[in-house]
């Protein structure tokens, strides 16, 4: 069901009758020699997480969320005995659990450290990977012949990619008759009148982030935002015959501190608009602002929490 990366014909891994070798690198098939990141030039732009992954999901990149775990169920639900592509896989937040589920999956990123964080994540819960093909790919050239996927998700990727147009071609491709595209939102849940006094966690964020661009700012350093809009429904509406929607209530009270989700990925310049500053001037001023939030705050400042409602989950399943 792959293509060779050379030749586009379909290959048994690991050797195309071409002749290429698809390399096996730490149990991760290298399907793409594209770089991880892409942000100049006229051709099509993506930005990968190879340089962030350790810190893109802070201290709770090894756990598994309730959200995801709902999430996973329906995916492996909706695919059966048949086979799931998570296209963008990430740290393996659907692919983990939907694994400990029994779904066949291809698990596929541009970025190798991410799919090493997906491994990690499942030997810290227990989970085997058995049923698991992990392949670094790029979404925009999927190395997967037409028609052999059951069901494709695409989390929280296509407004990274400059193109998502032909991200979504490509999934129409792969995807079987009758395949599904596997769709997730967050929806305001039934706590969503609550108030919650967020002051400080709030004031700290705001701070931490106006001060850095400031300072970046007066070092001749802008910030850019690569992140691009994407009417998705309106899209899929000319590629696929059908459509539904289910929402999963959730809203249960939930608290986040700043040292496990905001601080570890501005820290590692998680943040796409922090993609071009160059490490050693992000770390001199990131190091300034933490001094300073300590002498405002206290030494134990990153335990300041975010607390709020659980948001729904809206799924929208496009079906070929």
């Amino acid at each position: 069901m792959f293509l060779c990366p050379k030749c586009k014909n379909t290959i048994t891994l690991p050797v195309c009758s071409c002749g290429h070798t698809v390399p096996y690198q730490d149990k991760i098939w290298q399907l793409s020699d594209m770089p991880d990141m892409v942000t100049e030039g006229d051709g099509d732009k993506y930005i990968g997480y190879e340089e962030i992954g350790e810190t893109y999901s802070g201290e709770r990149r090894h756990l598994i969320e309730e959200r995801d775990d709902l999430f996973a169920g329906e995916a492996a639900l909706l695919t059966g005995d048949g086979i799931l592509l998570d296209l963008a896989c990430g740290d393996g937040s659907l692919t983990v659990p939907c694994a400990a589920k029994g779904t066949r999956i291809i698990a596929g990123d541009i970025s190798n450290k991410m799919l090493s964080i997906l491994q990690k994540k499942a030997e810290y819960n227990s989970i085997s990977l058995s049923n698991v093909t992990l392949c670094r790919i790029n979404a925009l050239d999927i190395p997967l012949r037409d028609e052999c996927i059951d069901t494709v998700v695409a989390d929280s990727m296509l407004h990274l990619i400059s193109n998502p147009q032909k991200v979504v071609s490509e999934i129409y491709r792969v995807l079987k008759k009758g395949g599904h595209f596997l769709c997730r939102e967050d929806r305001p849940g039934k706590n969503r009148d609550n108030v919650f006094d967020n002051t400080l966690y709030n004031q700290v964020v705001n701070q931490l982030y106006s001060r850095y661009w400031e300072r970046l700012t007066a070092q001749g350093v802008f910030p850019t935002k690569y992140s691009w809009k994407f009417d998705r429904e309106g899209y899929c509406s000319t590629l696929f015959e059908g459509r539904e929607e289910k929402l999963i209530e959730r809203g249960n009270i939930y608290e986040t501190a700043l040292k496990d989700g905001f601080l570890p990925r501005f820290c590692g310049r998680g943040f796409s608009d922090q993609v071009d500053v160059p490490q050693a001037l992000h770390q001199k001023v990131l190091s300034e602002l933490l001094a300073e939030c300590r002498k405002t705050w206290g030494n134990d400042f990153s335990d300041i929490c975010f607390r709020g409602a659980e948001d729904d989950l809206l799924l929208t399943i496009y079906t070929k």
